[in-house]
């Protein structure tokens, strides 16, 4: 598979410098994958979503993509988490099964009895091990034990596309993330209870993620919102930050390792940039396409790969001013050893032979006699 880089552009702002480039690897299909996981080994799962057949796994050491099949439902996953065990479990949205991808052996299996139409949107890995579905058109809390393969639901929740995303907090609770829901919800997995906070903004699709920032409280991804959300789970107070444009700009967000988010864009095409230190919000240009990703994955050397959704292309975005840091570093260190160690003349004498020595020769670099 024929694979390309291409540099789209850097950004110099108060965030120092951040690159997004693109990696082509002849991906044709749209609507394709709906979010992504890090595995142990440092590759990226896609999810599958619209209209795919396939489980993406890619390489972001080779730059290769390659494809695993699966069942094709429109919109079938919504979410994955990595189990302790190392596989992936993809959370159900319209797909009627759990599915599970084995890395290991490329396996991909289901689990059925889920209800469908739109149920759960993300999940959140407890501490025990059992993983908590998010409901979204669903009215029942999603409970799912890997170890047991069983299935629970806690139900009162409100529907109709009520939250997109869940973040598991230090304590133990789970924050649902507000998607249609005039209500931020709270789960207590160790006594089944679940509460409500108001104050978010009243639209439709208003959050679209969630992360947990270093400081404790929760940062809501803004999709149709005009504000980023801030949850402080120690006062339950909400407070918003103005700046996004709304209309379903962004879908997914990633926190990096300086403490700064990125939102992925989606309807935008550009990325937002949140410093939740000083609660400054800027963009730095993205693609030009309006649905090219859909979230994206911090990997260990601090890169993020961006998840292909209509793009025809994997996004990355890296710390370009670390690069040449590494890069400069590099250089000074190989001029050093250079001028420790390298000696023409004893260099064609002892360690080259005739054919090299005359192309030391041609270059200037030592006498083809000596």
């Amino acid at each position: 598979m024929a694979v390309a880089t291409t540099a789209i552009g850097v950004a110099n702002d108060a965030y120092e410098y951040i690159a997004y480039s693109t990696i082509n690897v002849n991906r044709t299909n749209a609507d394709e994958y709906s979010s992504g996981v890090l595995l142990n080994d440092g590759r990226v799962v896609f999810v599958p979503a619209y209209f795919t057949t396939t489980i993406g796994v890619f390489d972001p050491t080779t730059n290769a993509l390659s494809k695993i099949d699966c069942e094709s439902v429109n919109y079938a996953y919504a979410g994955s988490v990595l189990l302790p065990d190392g596989r992936v479990l993809f959370v159900p949205h319209n797909a009627k099964k759990i599915g599970f991808f084995d890395p290991a052996t490329n396996a991909y299996s289901t689990i059925a009895g889920m209800p469908g139409r739109g149920a759960y949107a993300g999940g959140v890995l407890l501490s025990d091990g059992r993983v908590v579905f998010v409901p979204c058109n669903a009215t029942t809390i999603g409970i799912f034990n890997p170890a047991t393969n069983a299935y629970s639901t806690i139900a009162g929740m409100p529907g109709r596309g009520a939250y997109s995303d869940g973040v598991l907090l230090p304590d133990g609770r789970v924050v649902f993330v507000p998607c249609n829901a005039t209500t931020i919800g709270i789960f207590d997995p160790a006594t089944n209870e679940y509460i409500t906070i108001a104050g978010e903004p009243k639209c439709s699709s208003a959050y679209r993620g969630g992360l947990l920032l270093s400081d404790g409280r929760v940062a809501f991804v803004p999709c149709n919102a005009t504000t980023i959300g801030i949850f402080d789970p120690a006062t339950n107070a909400f407070s918003t930050i103005a700046g996004p444009r709304g209309s379903y700009a962004y879908i997914g967000g990633i926190l990096l390792p300086d403490g700064r988010v990125v939102f992925v864009p989606w309807n935008a095409t550009a990325f937002g940039i949140f410093n939740p230190a000083t609660n400054a919000y800027s963009t730095i240009a993205g693609p030009s396409n309006k649905y090219a990703y859909y979230g994206g994955v911090l990997l260990h050397d601090g890169r993020v790969v961006l998840v292909p959704h209509d793009a025809t292309t994997i996004g990355i975005l890296s710390d370009e001013k670390a690069r040449l840091r590494a890069q400069a570093r590099t250089e000074a260190v190989k001029a050093e050893l250079v001028a420790a160690a390298w000696h023409p003349t004893r260099m064609s004498r002892w360690c080259l032979d005739d054919d090299e020595r005359r192309e030391m020769a041609e270059m200037g670099l030592c006498d083809a006699t000596a």
